[in-house]
């Protein structure tokens, strides 16, 4: 009996102590091992490829190629009773209708167009406008690679902290941003515009009149002197007027923006030595990409005397935005500048499909697929 109550009062001043140890203290958030670093990453984009026409190879213009153009002689056709109108003079219907082929309605300026019984006059109004053209275009191509940069932000969570070797998870998010313009020709063309005179003498018989004194000029409704109302004869010519020289060239102007949000969760393993941190990181990647591309033509004209104009204007724009998924392999070093802050420089290479776009008479494609390389710093909690 008295060993059963020693054994109870012992029991009964025990609970405290057990309890006591049960019963733990509210913790603080624990965020060991999170990093967060803030850097910078520049990251090429192979392959660029740029394929550009042009609108001036089609422009089917008399601005361009010319335009063919006859001018009637004002003397009218050799044949019929037709009012004709020349430089020194006319002949015309009168009221009779030119009745028997004769008419005294026409006119002359001076007396030397008296040749015997007959009368001159002279037509240089007729003009013939031709054209010889020839053009050469090609369309202009490109190869090359960009880069485009921008900043860098991560998160990494350490699960391990070995002295060797650790691993970790990250979440990467990244902006890079390339700018490119293009100036260049791929058109061009020549134009010889030549214009031809033809002159027409026409010879009228005066029916033996005496012309009245010149300069003279008959009314439609009033009798007077008769002359043929047909020319008796007609002799015709043709002299170079002008000729004249263009030269055409077209001028492309063309721009291309493009932004590149890349997120990329990470799994990493590290090894240290000492204060130096080598680590190797794989992991998906989703590109968001956003894009705007303009493309500008003017064509230009020269003439022989070195006036230009702009005879045709062509403007094209287009943006468009993107998701298009990938994998990157990632390999840093970082250096321990005490126990919160590291500094770190990588290398990465990024795997995804081709991107492309078209714009105006321009076609562009290229890699997403390219290597980067950044640095950064890093704060651990």
């Amino acid at each position: 009996m008295y060993k059963l109550k020693v054994s109870l009062l012992l029991l009964l001043f025990s609970v405290p102590v057990i309890g006591g140890d049960t019963v733990p203290d509210r913790k603080k958030l624990d965020l060991s091992g999170l990093s967060i670093g803030f850097g910078y990453v520049t990251r090429s984009f192979n392959n660029m490829k740029v394929v550009t026409g042009s609108y001036s190879r089609r422009f089917n213009s008399p601005l361009l190629t010319g335009e063919a153009i006859t001018v009637l002689p004002r003397s009218g056709a050799l044949e019929g009773l037709l009012d004709r109108s020349y430089d020194n003079g006319f002949v015309g219907k009168d009221a009779t209708g030119s009745i028997g082929e004769v008419t005294w309605y026409w006119g002359y300026e001076d007396s030397s167009q008296i040749e015997g019984d007959s009368i001159l006059f002279k037509d240089s109004s007729a003009r013939s406008v031709d054209h010889q053209y020839s053009s050469f275009s090609d369309e202009s191509s490109s190869m090359d690679s960009v880069w485009g940069s921008g900043p860098l932000l991560t998160f990494a969570y350490n699960f391990s902290q070995s002295d060797k070797f650790n691993y970790s998870a990250a979440l990467n998010f990244s902006y890079v941003n390339f700018n490119n313009t293009w100036k260049f020709s791929n058109f061009s063309a020549n134009r010889q515009t030549d214009i031809s005179q033809s002159i027409v003498e026409d010879t009228y018989n005066l029916l033996g009149t005496i012309p009245p004194e010149a300069p003279h000029a008959g009314a439609f409704a009033e009798p007077g002197s008769l002359i043929e109302a047909i020319p008796s004869e007609r002799s015709l010519s043709t002299q170079d007027y002008s000729s004249q020289l263009f030269e055409f060239n077209n001028k492309i102007f063309k721009e291309f923006d493009f932004s590149l949000f890349t997120i990329s969760p990470a799994v990493t393993t590290s090894f240290t030595i000492e204060d130096l941190i080598f680590d190797l990181g794989i992991g998906p990647s989703v590109n968001l990409i956003d894009w705007e591309t303009n493309f500008s033509e003017s064509l230009i004209e020269l003439d022989d005397q070195g006036v230009s104009k702009e005879i045709a204007q062509w403007d094209d724009l287009s943006s468009g935005s993107s998701v298009v998924l990938g994998a990157f392999l990632q390999a840093s070093a970082s250096f321990n500048m005490n126990n919160s802050w590291t500094i770190n420089v990588f290398a990465r290479m990024d795997w995804a499909d081709d991107f492309s776009a078209n714009v105006g008479r321009s076609k562009m494609n290229f890699n997403l697929s390219g290597a980067s390389a950044g640095f950064s710093t890093a704060y651990k909690f």
